[in-house]
Order: structure tokens, then C-alpha cells, then sequence
């Protein structure tokens, strides 16, 4: 009584569900063919588009082969009047396009209140688990039994839910055991699993999870995919994927998902150019079509394993579908011809599962001949046996579950008591011959008491054959969670039991109880290194700087520089009311001196070890040098330039030339780099660190601690200066040619400019300290040695080696007065003589032959002599022979006494 008031309830539910579908059933294509009692079909020709929830895109030819299967199948059974004697079987098939949502809708069509004559007594179908599932919960409403050709999810082996449902291809327990067996033949421990969100998947999942535990196989990684999931879905699958890949050894992909799933999955692994990457092995779920899921992928998929049923090919049948073709009644043949323009079907595609559709169709009808034999009697006319099969569909269950047969194809079919065949399965494998790509059947597995994998040799397509991190020494390619631990690695045990992770000791770390301890100290800057067995720590010796062969070189260099620089210093001193001395600048002389001295000391604090002290001097000591160098260079150039320049425009003498004047600018501008040195001691103050041994250099090395920041504040200081001593180096070249000192000055000040450009990139860009302290002493070794032999050598040289007469030839001051003339002036005048020659100095023969003019380096004859006269702040330039110099006499107020006198008297002789 119960059963029945929940038929009622259903068929009123149904009912109502057919109305409102009433409209797009109208429309639904069947092919059909009557008979007196009716085999149902479900099979996908169409794909379905989940956006527009539409069935679009006819499937390849295997899908119009599964149909014509059910008519060839139906229609020899007819053909054999003994079969079922008086009793004739039609067929009655619907597009489900793979969808649950079209399965439901077409199985309406077969429940018996919705029909107008009810004579279906089962269905073949569906090809996915999920249309299946629907199928049977409602045909199962009815006592309809469902046969189904491909529907392998575990889910349907429950009886108790799905009574009516059969299948002639084994569940997937079987297929994942087939893929562990092909796991642990190569020893692939560390696997990635993507499977799709519906009943077929998840129940992979989860058997997989139980097999693979026993095997000691790990996943690494898992994820369910939905058939609404988007690009971005995908796209993160693949980059999970290859991130796993970079953190272990893993190759091998499982793909248990449907086609459309496995497609997209290929499609975005093309995309991201993943090409042999990975080993992927795949289900039925796209293994049964062939090439269709990895059609422009397929170097991704290239290599690739399927488990697919076992399916042979029919002959007979492929003989019949060529031939029938032509004059088939498929209402979906058309739209196919059109579609390929086909001219031939011989082409047969794999694998052939029309001959399992056969099987199910003849697995109704073995049962139903059975059936008849023990429901109709003699005394039944047909329309009266008919009507006791249909009324009696319940029991033809029993009769399914006991049909035992040798197929045509596939050998036996048989079933379980929960409506299961047996395991058989055939192992594809994706090749590539020239470049054809093709499955192959490359091995197969059995259900027998020891389950029985026979697979055959295969060419192993991943990338780095001879890379012994990725392959076995067999060839194999590797899929595990890690190989064992080097020597320098410790073990770090993860949550799964067969995976570890081998971490890397650091160089300076050696291994006590499966952990890395350092032999580095910080705390007290004690550094040792590990013994090569690892085992404990031994002491290191410290860098000798005094015994590295560049610093002993710079160090003698910089001492014999300091000499030098002293004896250069005394002479220039003693000398100094020499005409040649006092006429150089004297006073700016003694610092150039001072700040010379101080660079060859920058070069001994650089090669000396590092040490507090010595970082302090670093800091200060060369920006010191430097600056008294080029600052008093600039003072000396900016005085001369003032000098000449004002000899043009005007009588009146400059101001700020005195020699007290000239240092007292010179000292304060050298204070700027001393503030900046000072203020960056407190903010980073100097000290002398070690720097850790490394597994290249084992040594012990102490550095001082500066920042960039300084280090390049100091460097642009020291530009601006020599870039602004260059330009009035550039501003005095045309100054008279027997004054030639800033000369001198402007190749020392371009000489330093090239060192700083040379010298400064290979500075920042290198990391080792040393190597930057040598670069440093080399610069403070050219510099102060350039300037030291222009500027005083060649003084010192000329005062003790030039004879007096030559040097009266630029020394000697002009008459105060000419000849012709008498002082006019009443008041106390101090008359000096201001002149600018352009010609070139005589040359007075030396006993050795030379010249003073050879030696100092005087003469210019590229030009004509001028004579520049100074006349009431008007300059003119009147062209005068080589031979004749004319003066022009300059008063300037004498306020200044004695002194005065003697500053004039310098200025004089310099001119």
C-alpha cells in the first residue's frame, strides 16, 4: 500500500514536470523504430554548453556508431525468429549531449504514465555516471532496468540504492587499481590526483586515497574541477602543478575526470607551455575518445597513459555501418555529413565501444527471452504475454543479473549480484610517430584471483632522459617525494607517512641528531668550519693582508711615496724665497703637500688590517687628502684665472689674491667633506666587523663597516671638485705661453678625473671588501703622485738643475718704469709691472743642450704673438713681432706696507 501511494505521488509530480517541459519535448529528435516491446537509448551525440545550458556541437563519429550499434543490435536479433518467436523488439533513442539535466528530461519519454502504450521494458545507457544516476532514480521509480554501456562510478555499485542498474564495463575500484598497479610497476610514490566534482570523481578519489595507502603511494597534491569552472580555475591548476614540480620530483598527473574537463585541463597546460613535463594517466572519462580531449596539446600530453574497458572490434558491425550508412533513418547523420563531408567510414575510432552497446543491448534481450519463457505460456496469446513482461519488469532483474553469454567481441559478460562486470581493461599509451600522434594498446590488465598487469615496453617522452635527478639509472622517469638525503641534509619527516623533505645545512653547519648546527658565533665573532665528515666544527685562520701580494706591493709604493713626498717637502721649504718658488703659490703649496702626504697614509690605512682605529682614520684621513689637493689646485687656478682677467679689463687689482687669503678660502671650503665624514660617524658609526667564512674562501677576514650612502657622498664630493678644477683648467689654457703652471694643473686634475671614472663603477659593482680597499689604494696612489711630479718635482728639478740665467728668463720682474719715463705720481706709489706675453720663451742653450723652456715644458708656437695692453680698463690687441715685448705699467695704491709690497712682488713674478 505504501509503494503504491509513493508511485502516485511520483507519477503526479512527473506529470506535472511534463507539462511544463511539454513545450521543449515537442522538439526533442528521437530515433526510433516500433516493435512490440520497446529497448530504450540514452547515449550522447551532442556535447552540452554549461553557459547557455544548450546541447551544441555533434560529437565525433564513435557517438553516431553507439547508435547504429543499438539498431544493428535490434535489428539481428528480429532477423532471428527463433530468438523471441512471435515477439518483435523497437528501439526508441534519445541525445542526452552528456547532460543529467537532458538525461532527466529525455527519460520522461519512457515512464509509463507519460506514454500512449506502455510496452518499454529497459533501457541501454547512459554513457556518464552522473546521467546514469539520474536514469536510474527515476526509471528506477518504475521497475525499468538500465544497462549501461560506460556509466563506471563506484557510487552505482550500491544495490540497495540502484537496483535496476546494471553495466557491462567494470566500476572504477578496478580502474584505480589499475592505475596503482601501473604505479607501483615504476615505482611512482608521489603523485598529483585532479579529479572532477561529481559522483565519478569523488568516489575515484576516494578509492584511490585507500589503494594508494597500501601501495605507500603519496599525493602531493589534489583537486576537484567543476564543470562551470572558469579559465582562472585552470590556470591555477597548472601553476599549482608546476610549483610542485619545482618543490619535488613529481611527474605523474592523474586525470580522472570527464572529457570536457580533461580537454580544458590539456588546452591550459598548452598554454602555459608546459611540453613533457609530466606523465599524465587518465580514466575512461576521456580516455574513451581518443584523441579528442588532447587535440592541440598534444606535445603537453605527449607520453601519456589511459585505462579504458576492454572493447574489441566488431566486425560484422563495421562492415554493416559502411554499408547501411548510406540509407540510415539517424536523424543526426545528416547534420554529421554535412559537418565533415564524408566520403568514406571506414576509419574505425578507438576504442571501439559500439561493441559493448551491442553487449548490453543482447544482455536485455537475453533476459527478456528468458523472461518470456517462464511468465508466458502456451495458453498467452501475444498481446496478452506482453502485457504480463510489462507488468512483471521488477523480476526481469533477476533474470539481467543471471545472463552469462561469450560475446561476439569482448569474451564473457557476466555480472556480480550488484550488476558489476567483471574487471578488463586494455592500457593505452600516446606516441608519436613522425608526426602522427596515435593511443596505442600498449598493455592490458585482468580481474583473476592475482589481478594481472601485462604492460609492454614504452618510449619515455619527458624532458632531461640523461638529468639523473629526474630518472632512475633504469631509465625511468622519477615520480617521488624526494630521493634520500645527501650527506649535507637533514630529514624533515612531513604529515604523510612516505614523504620526507631533505633540507640543506647551511656551509658553515654541521649535522648533530638530524639537525644543523652552525660554527658561527655571533655573539662573540668567533667563526669556525665544519669538518668534512660533518661532524664537529674546526678553528680557521685569519687573512693576512701583509701577506697578500697586491697589499705588500701598494703598501711599499705608499711608503716609498711618503719618502719622497718629505724630501720633495724639505727641499721645498728650504727653497721657499726661490723666485720659482714664491712665483708657484707657496702658502696653497705646503697644503697640496700636507694633503699628498695624507693619501700615500689613506693607501697605508688600506692595506694595514682593519681595525677600529684605522676605520675611524678611513673615514676621515682620505676625504681630508683629497680635498687639500684639489681644493687649494682649484684655489691657485681661480687666482690666476682672476689675475689675467682683470689685467684686461682693468687697472684695479683684484681682491682676495693675498696668500692669507687664498688659504683661509682653502681651509674652509675643506672643512664641508670633514663635517660630512663626522656627521656619518654618528649616524653609522665605524667599526671593524668579521666577515663570515665561505665555502669558497674558509678564511677570516675583518672589514671596515662603512655605508654606500657615505662612500658615495665622499665620490660626488671629490667629482664636483676636479669637474670645477677641470673647467678653469679649460677657463687658463690661453694664458701666456711662459706661464705655463696651469698646465700642469689641468693634466693632474684630468688625470684624477679618469681615475674616478675608471676606477668608480668597478668600486660599487664589486662585494668583496678586500678588492674594493685595493681599488681604493690604487686611486690614492695615482693621484697624489701625478700631482706631486707636475707641481713640485718639476720645480724642485728646475731650481737645482737650471741654471740662474734660465730662470731670470720668467723670473725676473719687469723696470718698474720705462726708460723714457719719470714717476708723476707724488705720493708714495708702489709701481708693478703686469704683462701677458703670447709668444714663446727663448730657449738659452743649457752645457747639457737642453733648454730651461725643454724642461719646464714652455713653448707655444702654434699662434702669432700678441701683445695685450691694459689703458684705461680697454684692452687691445695689436700684433707684435716675435722679438719685441712691450710693458705696460700698472700703479697700484700701496695700503698694504711692507708686506704688500712682497704679495705684489710674488704676483709680479708670477706673471
Amino acid at each position: 500500500m505504501e509503494q503504491t501511494m509513493t508511485m502516485r505521488v511520483s507519477t503526479l509530480i512527473l506529470f506535472v514536470i511534463w507539462l511544463q517541459m511539454s513545450v521543449s519535448r515537442a522538439r526533442t529528435i528521437v530515433y526510433k523504430q516500433e516493435g512490440d516491446l520497446i529497448i530504450g537509448g540514452i547515449i550522447p551525440v551532442h556535447f552540452f554548453n554549461e553557459s547557455t545550458g544548450k546541447c551544441q556541437g555533434l560529437r565525433d563519429l564513435s557517438a553516431l556508431r553507439r547508435v547504429e550499434a543499438i539498431h544493428y543490435a535490434i535489428s539481428k536479433l528480429n532477423n532471428d525468429s527463433d530468438f523471441l518467436g512471435n515477439l518483435t523488439l523497437g528501439y526508441e533513442i534519445y541525445d542526452t549531449c552528456s547532460s543529467a539535466r537532458e538525461t532527466l528530461k529525455n527519460c520522461l519519454n519512457f515512464i509509463p504514465p507519460l506514454r500512449t502504450i506502455d510496452n518499454i521494458i529497459g533501457v541501454v545507457g547512459a554513457q556518464r555516471s552522473s546521467s546514469s544516476l539520474q536514469a536510474t532514480n527515476l526509471l528506477g521509480l518504475y521497475n525499468i532496468s538500465i544497462v549501461s554501456f560506460l556509466s563506471t562510478s563506484d557510487e552505482l555499485s550500491d544495490s540497495d540504492r540502484f537496483p535496476y542498474f546494471l553495466r557491462t564495463v567494470p566500476p572504477d575500484k578496478f580502474q584505480v587499481s589499475v592505475i596503482t598497479d601501473i604505479m607501483n610497476k615504476y615505482q611512482w610514490k608521489y603523485v598529483a590526483f585532479l579529479y572532477s566534482d561529481d559522483s565519478y570523481g569523488k568516489n575515484a578519489e576516494a578509492e584511490f586515497q585507500m589503494q594508494a595507502r597500501g601501495f605507500g603511494i603519496c599525493i602531493g597534491y589534489a583537486r576537484s574541477i567543476s564543470g562551470s569552472d572558469g579559465s582562472d580555475v585552470y590556470e591555477g591548476i597548472i601553476g599549482d602543478l608546476l610549483q610542485l614540480k619545482e618543490e619535488s620530483l613529481v611527474s605523474v598527473v592523474v586525470v580522472f575526470t570527464q572529457v570536457e574537463t580533461a580537454g580544458k585541463i590539456f588546452y591550459h597546460a598548452s598554454l602555459a607551455d608546459i611540453t613533457r613535463d609530466f606523465i599524465w594517466i587518465g580514466s575512461d572519462g576521456w580516455g574513451n575518445y581518443d584523441l579528442t580531449p588532447v587535440r592541440g596539446a598534444e606535445e603537453s600530453v605527449l607520453g601519456a597513459f589511459t585505462v579504458v574497458p576492454k572493447a574489441d572490434l566488431h566486425h560484422d558491425f563495421n562492415r554493416h555501418f559502411e554499408a547501411y550508412l548510406p540509407d540510415s533513418l539517424n536523424p543526426w547523420m545528416p547534420e554529421f555529413l554535412d559537418r565533415c563531408n564524408c566520403t568514406s567510414f571506414s576509419e574505425i575510432p578507438m576504442p571501439p565501444y559500439e561493441s559493448v552497446v551491442i553487449d548490453s543491448v543482447h544482455v536485455i534481450a537475453l533476459a527478456l527471452r528468458g523472461m518470456k519463457g517462464d511468465v508466458c505460456d502456451e495458453t498467452l496469446n501475444k498481446t496478452q504475454c506482453i502485457e504480463r513482461i510489462v507488468s512483471n519488469r521488477r523480476i526481469l532483474r533477476d533474470y539481467l543479473l543471471e545472463v552469462e553469454f561469450e560475446s561476439e567481441s569482448n569474451g564473457v559478460v557476466s555480472f556480480t549480484r550488484d550488476g558489476d562486470a567483471k574487471g578488463r581493461y586494455d592500457i593505452r599509451y600516446l606516441m608519436k610517430e613522425t608526426t602522427e600522434y596515435q593511443f596505442i594498446t600498449n598493455g592490458s590488465w585482468l580481474e583473476v584471483e592475482q589481478q594481472k598487469l601485462d604492460l609492454g615496453p614504452v618510449p619515455w617522452y619527458l624532458e632531461g632522459t640523461a638529468d639523473r635527478e629526474r630518472y632512475t639509472d633504469e631509465n625511468i622517469p622519477k615520480s617521488v617525494c624526494s630521493d634520500p638525503c645527501e650527506q649535507s641534509q637533514v630529514m624533515e619527516l612531513k604529515l604523510q607517512d612516505c614523504c620526507w623533505a631533505c633540507s640543506e645545512c647551511a656551509d658553515n653547519e654541521i649535522i648533530l641528531d638530524n639537525s644543523c648546527v652552525s660554527c658561527f658565533f655571533e655573539s662573540n665573532q668567533t667563526y669556525m668550519w665544519p669538518h668534512p665528515s660533518l661532524i664537529y666544527c674546526v678553528p680557521l685562520e685569519s687573512l693576512q693582508l701583509l701577506h697578500e701580494v697586491g697589499n705588500v706591493i701598494f703598501l711599499a709604493i705608499a711608503l716609498l711615496g711618503i719618502a719622497v713626498e718629505v724630501v720633495v717637502a724639505f727641499l721645498y721649504i728650504k727653497n721657499r724665497e726661490k723666485r720659482l718658488i714664491r712665483a708657484s703659490s707657496r702658502e696653497l703649496g705646503y697644503i697640496i703637500l700636507v694633503g699628498i702626504f695624507l693619501a700615500y697614509v689613506s693607501v697605508v690605512l688600506y692595506c694595514i688590517p682593519a681595525h677600529v682605529v684605522s676605520c675611524y682614520l678611513r673615514r676621515i684621513v682620505p676625504s681630508i687628502a683629497t680635498t687639500f689637493i684639489y681644493v687649494s689646485l682649484l684655489t691657485m687656478t681661480i687666482r690666476l684665472y682672476r689675475i689675467f682677467a682683470a689685467g684686461k679689463k682693468t687697472t684695479k687689482r683684484p681682491q682676495f689674491i693675498s696668500p692669507k687669503s687664498q688659504v683661509f678660502l682653502t681651509l674652509t671650503i675643506s672643512i664641508i667633506p670633514v663635517i660630512w665624514s663626522v656627521v656619518w660617524i654618528f649616524i653609522h658609526p665605524p667599526a671593524a666587523n668579521v666577515i663570515p667564512p665561505t665555502k669558497e674562501s674558509q678564511i677570516i677576514e675583518k672589514i671596515c663597516v662603512s655605508s654606500k650612502e657615505y662612500r658615495i657622498g665622499q665620490l660626488v664630493w671629490d667629482v664636483v671638485v676636479v669637474l670645477v678644477n677641470c673647467y678653469y683648467a679649460i677657463r687658463t689654457r690661453n694664458l701666456p705661453a711662459n706661464y705655463n703652471q696651469t698646465r700642469f694643473i689641468a693634466f693632474s686634475v684630468f688625470s684624477t678625473l679618469i681615475v674616478l671614472i675608471a676606477f668608480a663603477p668597478a668600486f660599487f659593482t664589486t662585494e668583496i671588501s678586500s678588492t674594493q680597499d685595493l681599488y681604493s689604494a690604487l686611486g690614492y696612489i695615482i693621484q697624489p703622485t701625478v700631482v706631486l711630479i707636475l707641481i713640485f718635482i718639476a720645480r724642485i728639478y728646475a731650481i737645482y738643475f737650471v741654471k740662474e740665467e734660465d730662470q731670470q728668463v720668467i723670473s725676473t720682474r719687469p723696470s718698474m718704469r720705462k726708460p723714457s719715463e719719470s714717476v708723476p705720481h707724488p705720493s708714495p706709489v708702489r709701481t708693478v709691472s703686469s704683462y701677458a706675453i703670447g709668444g714663446s720663451v727663448p730657449a738659452t742653450p743649457r752645457s747639457d743642450g737642453h733648454s730651461f723652456s725643454d724642461v719646464f715644458g714652455q713653448g707655444d708656437t702654434d699662434s702669432e704673438p700678441r701683445l695685450y695692453k691694459s689703458t684705461n680698463g680697454h684692452v687691445n690687441d695689436d700684433r707684435i713681432s716675435s722679438d719685441s715685448i712691450e710693458i705696460n705699467s700698472v700703479e697700484y695704491e700701496e695700503e698694504e706696507g711692507e708686506e704688500g709690497v712682497e704679495e705684489n712682488e710674488d704676483q709680479t713674478e708670477e706673471a
